[in-house]
C-alpha cells in the first residue's frame, strides 16, 4: 500500500493501476474466446452437399377409401310356377304319337324278333298320359288273321299315368318268341310260318301306323 523505492509514490501507483487493467483485459479476452468456442461446438453443423440431388415430389394422393361391399340380393326370380301335378292336364288322342318297329326286317321262323312302340306326346305343352300295361298293347296279323299279341298271355292290368313333356317319348320293347298265340294263353301253339307281318302298336285308342317284316324259311 506505501511504495518503496526512488521514485515518487504516484509512479508506482500508476503502474500497478496499468497491470490490473492488463490482467483484466487479459482475463476479459479469455473469456470471450471460451464462450465463443462453447457456441461453435454447441451450433449443429451444417454439411456442404456433396452432389445436387432434385428430389421429384412423388404423387401422394390420399387413397380413396374403398368401399365395403355390401352385396344387394338378387331378386327372386318369379316366373310360371312349374305346374303339379293336379294342374297338368290329361293328354288328348291328338297329342299323342305311336310308332311300332320291329330290330330286322327279316327272320328266320322260330327266331325271336324284338318288337318296339313308341309313345311320343306331340303337342308343345306337358299332358298326362297313361303309359302302363293296361293301356298298351302289340298286335301281330298276317292279312286279316291273328297271329300274336302281348295280351294274350299277359293280360294287362297295370295303370301308370306320367307326365309327359313336348316332344317326350315312352318305349316298351317287348320280345316274340315266334309262336302263335291266343286269349287264355293255349299251351303248345306252334310256330308262324313263313311270310309277311304285320306289327301294329296301341295305346289307349291310338293305334300305329303297321311295321312289316318277314318271316322265311330256316
Amino acid at each position: 500500500m506505501h511504495p518503496r523505492g526512488p521514485l515518487p509514490p504516484g509512479v508506482y501507483w500508476v503502474r500497478r493501476i496499468v497491470a490490473v487493467l492488463v490482467i483484466i483485459a487479459i482475463l476479459a479476452a479469455a473469456r470471450w474466446g471460451y464462450q465463443r468456442i462453447t457456441r461453435s461446438s454447441s451450433a449443429s453443423p451444417n454439411p456442404s452437399p456433396t452432389a445436387s440431388v432434385t428430389t421429384t415430389p412423388s404423387t401422394s394422393t390420399s387413397p380413396t377409401p374403398t368401399p365395403s361391399k355390401t352385396t344387394t340380393p338378387s331378386p327372386t326370380k318369379t316366373g310360371s310356377p312349374s305346374p303339379t301335378t293336379s294342374t297338368v292336364r290329361t293328354c288328348a288322342n291328338s297329342d299323342i304319337r305311336v310308332t311300332a318297329s320291329t330290330d330286322a326286317a327279316s327272320y328266320v321262323v322260330g327266331s325271336t324278333p324284338k318288337l318296339r312302340m313308341r309313345i311320343q306326346n306331340i303337342s308343345s305343352t306337358p299332358c298326362r298320359r297313361d303309359l302302363g300295361a293296361a293301356a298298351n298293347e302289340l298286335v301281330i296279323t298276317s292279312g286279316t288273321a291273328h297271329v300274336w299279341s302281348s295280351d294274350d298271355c299277359n293280360p294287362a292290368n297295370t295303370n301308370d299315368v306320367q307326365t309327359m313333356q313336348p316332344d317326350q317319348s315312352f318305349s316298351v320293347t317287348v320280345t316274340w318268341l315266334g309262336r302263335l298265340s291266343a286269349k287264355g294263353c293255349p299251351a303248345n301253339e306252334p310256330y308262324a310260318q313263313p311270310g309277311s307281318y304285320k306289327l301294329t302298336g296301341r295305346n289307349g285308342t291310338v293305334t300305329s301306323a303297321p311295321a312289316i317284316f318277314a318271316l322265311t324259311q330256316g
